[in-house]
C-alpha cells in the first residue's frame, strides 16, 4: 500500500595533501598523530588571515565531478554557511551554494548480483571545507583541529532510490569510483564517506513525494539498510494513524535499532548563505578539465559488465576482483598483457587470494613479484606446465619467491612433448577400438576414458587438455 524514495547527500573527504584553503597537512589518520598537529592560522580563524584555494584539492574535486558524468562549471564560485558550533572555527563553513564546479550527473551502477542495472542522478557535487572536532571526555569538551579545513566534496542525489539495495549498491559504486580514482579512502567507519538519507513515504500510484526525513549518524552499509527499513516502518504506521508526517532531522542509533529526533523543520538553522568575500571566482579551462578526465580509470560499472557478458565471470569471481583497487589493477595488467581472462581470474582470485592472510595481506606481501606470476600463468596458458601441477610450483613461488620455470626443472613437472603424447594417444587408441566406434557415436563420455587411459600410460606426465584435443581430432577422421 506504501512505498519509500530516498535521496542522498554524501560527503566525500578528499585525499589531498594538503587542506583546502592553506598548506597545513591533510592527514587522515586522526588516530595516531597529536590533537591540533597539522593547524595554521588560516584553518583555524585567527584574525587577518585569509584562504587561498590548493590546485590538488581542486583537481580532484573535478575528477570526482567527472566520474559521476557531472557537467564541470568553468567558472564557480564559494559561499559562506553561517553557523556556530565550539569546533567551527571561522564561525562559518566554505561551501558552494549557487555556483557549485559539478552539477548535473548520473552513476550506472548494478543490483541484484549484477543482473539488474540502475541509474541514478546526481544533482550537485559541490566543494566545501571540513570542521574540527569536539572530543567529551573526562567532564570536558576538547577541540580538535586537525580536520577544520580538510576538503569535502558533498554529493546530492535526487531522489531516484526505491530500495535499500539500490542505495547500499550505489554507494559501493560509488566508493569504488572515489578509490579506484585515487581521490579519496572512502572509509565510512573513519567517517571518511559520510551518509545522510532523506526518505519520504507515499501510497503507491501517488505521484507527489511524501514529506521528507532525514537520517544522519550511519557509518556502514549495514546501518544504513537498517535505519530505511525502520524510518519506513515508523512513517507507516503514522500515515496509517491518520497523522501527518512531520519534516525532522533524525539520529540513527544502530545499538538500539532505532532513530531519535535531533530537530524539527521549526528548529532549522539559518545559515544566512552569502558569497564568500575572501574568496575571488575559480576558473578551470575545457583544455585543463579534458587532462583531468584523461586520468579517471575505467568505472567498475563497465568492468562488470564486461566480466559478465564478455568473461563469463560468476559473481564470486567479479566480487573477488572488484574487492579493491590493488586486486583489479592487477588482474587488469595481466590480461592487458595476454594471459586470458578466465585463466587468470581462477588462479588469483581461487589461489593466489587464498594465500593472504595475516603474513600476506597485500599483493606487494609476496615473495615473487607481478611478473613471475604473469610467467607462471603463461606457462600453464602455453602448455608448459600443467594446470594440475600449478597449484605445486605456486606454493614453492609463494615459500621461496623462485622463479616458476627454475620450480619446473627442479622438481621434474616439465610436461611431455606433443610427439610423445602423440604415440601414447595412438597406442591407447588402437588398444580401445570399442571406445573409438562410441566416440564416433556420439558417446563423449568415452573421450574421458581415453584420455585416462593415456595419463596412465605417460605416468600423469601428458597435458591433459593437448591429450583430450588429439584424441577428439584422431577420432573424427
Amino acid at each position: 500500500m506504501y512505498e519509500y524514495t530516498v535521496g542522498l547527500e554524501i560527503h566525500v573527504k578528499l585525499n589531498s595533501k594538503t587542506k583546502l584553503f592553506c598548506k597545513c597537512k591533510n592527514d587522515q589518520e586522526f588516530d595516531n598523530i597529536s590533537s591540533n598537529e597539522n593547524i595554521c592560522p588560516v584553518c583555524t580563524g585567527q584574525p587577518g588571515a585569509l584562504p587561498v584555494l590548493s590546485q590538488e584539492p581542486f583537481e580532484k574535486a573535478v575528477m570526482l565531478g567527472l566520474a559521476l558524468n557531472c557537467k564541470i562549471a568553468n567558472e564557480s564560485y564559494f559561499d559562506r554557511k553561517s553557523y556556530f558550533y565550539p569546533d567551527l572555527p571561522l564561525g562559518y563553513q566554505i561551501t558552494q551554494l549557487n555556483a557549485p564546479t559539478n552539477e548535473e550527473g548520473y552513476v550506472n551502477f548494478f543490483t541484484e548480483n549484477y543482473n539488474q542495472e540502475n541509474s541514478v542522478r546526481i544533482e550537485r557535487a559541490h566543494i566545501e571545507s571540513d570542521a574540527g572536532k569536539t572530543i567529551h571526555e573526562g567532564g570536558k569538551a576538547m577541540l580538535d583541529f586537525n580536520r577544520a579545513g580538510t576538503p569535502l566534496v558533498e554529493i546530492v542525489t535526487y531522489p531516484d532510490f526505491e530500495s535499500d539495495d539500490q542505495v547500499v549498491d550505489f554507494l559501493k559504486e560509488l566508493q569504488r569510483l572515489v578509490r579506484f580514482n585515487n581521490i579519496g579512502f572512502a572509509d565510512m567507519e573513519k567517517g571518511q564517506l559520510r551518509v545522510d538519507v532523506n526518505i519520504s513515504t507515499r501510497k503507491k500510484g501517488d505521484d507527489q513525494l511524501g514529506t521528507k526525513v532525514e537520517l544522519k549518524n550511519m557509518n556502514s552499509f549495514g546501518a544504513i539498510k537498517r535505519a530505511i527499513n525502520n524510518e519506513f516502518e515508523r512513517q507507516k504506521q503514522i500515515l496509517e494513524s491518520g497523522e501527518e508526517i512531520q519534516q525532522q532531522t533524525r539520529g540513527w542509533d544502530d545499538d538500539l535499532g532505532e532513530s531519535y529526533l535531533m530537530r524539527s523543520k521549526e528548529d532549522a538553522l539559518d545559515y544566512r548563505y552569502f558569497p564568500e568575500p575572501d574568496m575571488p571566482p575559480v576558473y578551470i579551462t575545457e583544455n585543463e578539465i579534458g587532462k583531468i578526465k584523461q586520468t579517471l580509470v575505467e568505472p567498475t560499472f563497465s568492468k562488470i559488465k564486461r566480466y559478465t557478458k564478455d568473461y563469463g565471470f560468476n559473481k564470486e569471481y567479479v566480487n573477488a576482483l572488484i574487492q579493491n583497487t590493488d586486486i583489479n589493477f592487477y588482474f587488469e595488467d595481466i590480461v592487458n598483457n595476454g594471459i586470458q581472462p578466465k585463466l587468470a581470474a581462477k588462479w588469483i582470485v581461487t589461489e593466489l587470494l587464498g594465500f593472504m592472510s595475516n603474513d600476506i595481506q597485500y599483493l606487494t606481501d609476496f615473495k615473487f613479484g607481478k611478473k613471475q606470476f604473469f610467467d607462471f600463468l603463461e606457462l600453464i596458458q602455453n602448455g608448459q606446465l600443467m594446470d594440475s601441477h600449478g597449484k605445486q610450483v605456486l606454493k614453492e613461488m609463494v615459500n621461496t619467491g623462485k622463479n616458476p620455470t627454475q620450480i619446473i626443472e627442479e622438481k621434474g613437472l616439465k610436461p611431455m612433448n606433443l610427439d610423445d603424447i602423440e604415440g601414447f594417444v595412438d597406442e591407447v587408441l588402437a588398444e580401445n577400438p570399442q571406445a573409438v566406434e562410441d566416440i564416433k557415436n556420439g558417446e563423449q563420455k568415452a573421450i574421458g576414458f581415453l584420455v585416462g587411459q593415456v595419463m596412465k600410460k605417460s605416468q600423469g606426465k601428458a597435458e591433459p587438455k593437448q591429450v583430450n584435443k588429439l584424441i577428439q581430432d584422431k577420432t573424427s577422421k
